[in-house]
């Protein structure tokens, strides 16, 4: 696929994390759902920070994943007017979609790189010493990812790479 093999190799390690962060999250998720309900149904009690956590969880699974997404080329695409086209023009209009969602994605990354800033600048608390800001991290940093993946789709889409 790839001319150089280091790149090829990196390429290969960085999906299995990608992929692995998918399923540590998920499994986080359904470990300590599982656990919150047995201790309420049993013990009439639960983990006091657990709702929150399960929350930030959702939020790290739903981006990590739609870093994945990326990757596979699997994202949300409307071709409702690409049906109707000449090949010829399908590339092209591919590669400007592809453009525009890198555009999109860097600006929510840029403007929820700010926000972060703000909440660190608060300095609440999520939940015991972590802070909110730390929790929400993960926002402008998967919309980096994928909006760099979107912009090397567009350039590279001839080839027929994954990036």
């Amino acid at each position: 696929m790839y001319k150089n093999k280091k790149i090829e190799r990196v390429l290969n390690l960085i999906s299995k994390f990608e992929d692995a962060l998918v399923i540590f999250f998920l499994l986080s998720i359904l470990i300590i759902a599982i656990i919150q309900i047995i201790l309420r149904n049993v013990f009439d009690s639960g983990i006091i920070w657990g709702d929150s956590l399960l929350s930030i969880l959702v939020l790290w699974l739903g981006l990590t994943a739609s870093i994945v997404a990326s990757r596979q080329k699997k994202h949300i695409n409307i071709d409702v007017f690409t049906q109707y086209l000449p090949d010829i023009y399908k590339v092209y209009i591919k590669k400007i979609g592809q453009l525009f969602a890198a555009i999109v994605c860097f600006c929510i990354g840029y403007f929820s790189f700010v926000f972060i800033c703000g909440e660190f600048m608060l300095g609440e608390y999520a939940f015991a010493i972590v802070p909110v800001w730390l929790t929400e991290s993960i926002i402008p940093f998967a919309f980096l990812v994928m909006g760099v993946r979107y912009f090397l789709q567009s350039v590279l889409t001839d080839s027929g790479t994954t990036i």
